[in-house]
């Protein structure tokens, strides 16, 4: 690696990880300024909010509403993937523009126009109006991650199931779904990452419903406090602990297939599994 891609990646990287470094030390300052030089090392801000009733309402709200989200926008962007890679798809090109645009479409303008398509049928802002309208948002996501893994697996095995009498639901179940499992994991991680870091449609949708960012906006607006950065910080870990636990999952479904290939049982006819 040449000096200038060196200096030109460790620029990228301060630019993308240094507001995140700062919040994080701020977090751990000993002081209700927040600015250098620092004070001390401290863990009262976690302290108080481990007693902060708001943060745990909000905390358990956002984490109730991220969990249908990711199963939503795991489920539909498994059946947009299978219909975007399904050979002889007639008007391919067009159908993925379509899954494609609400990622294309400011959030602003994607929230105002879900209130009123909700509100027309009758459904009110709340947790239920929250959760499609950020599943709508996240299925781009998950249909992009799941037809990247789809493209890759052979037809021939499909082609294989069928020959020996499986049923489309038997060749999807038994073939099909054990080599897609760890995408499937990270595809309903995608949407619960969203799902909790999402604040423009719950500024719009969420009504009474009080999800972590909405809490955590409006005490920024009337006061910067250090606690406030240890709450972030906490769900910047959780965060981590999510994608982390999805891409242990990946990479042991990765290790194990090797080995379930070469201790499987002799051929025997799929449908005979049912």
């Amino acid at each position: 690696m040449s000096r200038f891609t060196a200096t030109v990646l460790g620029l990228a990287t301060a630019f993308l990880y240094l507001p995140i470094v700062v919040l994080a030390i701020f977090s751990f300052n000993d002081s209700d300024l927040m600015a250098f030089p620092l004070s001390g090392f401290t863990l009262k801000w976690y302290a108080e909010l481990a007693g902060n009733a708001a943060f745990h309402r909000g905390f358990v709200t956002s984490f109730l509403i991220a969990q249908p989200v990711g199963l939503i926008a795991m489920l539909v962007g498994l059946g947009a993937a299978l219909a975007l890679t399904a050979p002889g798809l007639r008007w391919r090109i067009g159908f993925g523009a379509l899954i494609l645009l609400p990622f294309l479409v400011p959030k602003s303008v994607l929230s105002i126009a879900q209130a009123m398509i909700m509100s027309r049928v009758g459904l009110e802002r709340g947790a239920v109006a929250l959760i499609l309208a950020q599943s709508l948002v996240a299925i781009p996501f998950t249909t992009v991650m799941l037809s990247a893994v789809l493209v890759r697996i052979d037809p021939r095995l499909d082609e294989a199931a069928r020959d020996l009498g499986a049923t489309p639901w038997q060749s999807f179940r038994l073939v099909l779904l054990p080599q897609i499992k760890g995408a499937l994991a990270g595809a309903f991680s995608v949407g619960v990452i969203l799902s909790l870091a999402d604040l423009t449609i719950a500024m719009f949708l969420a009504g009474r419903t009080q999800p972590l960012s909405l809490i955590v906006a409006s005490e920024f607006r009337r006061e910067l406090r250090p606690d406030l950065n240890a709450m972030q910080v906490s769900v910047l870990a959780l965060t981590a602990v999510i994608v982390a636990a999805s891409e242990l999952y990946r990479r042991r479904r990765i290790r194990r297939r090797p080995v379930v290939a070469a201790t499987a049982p002799e051929t025997a006819p799929v449908g005979a599994a049912s």
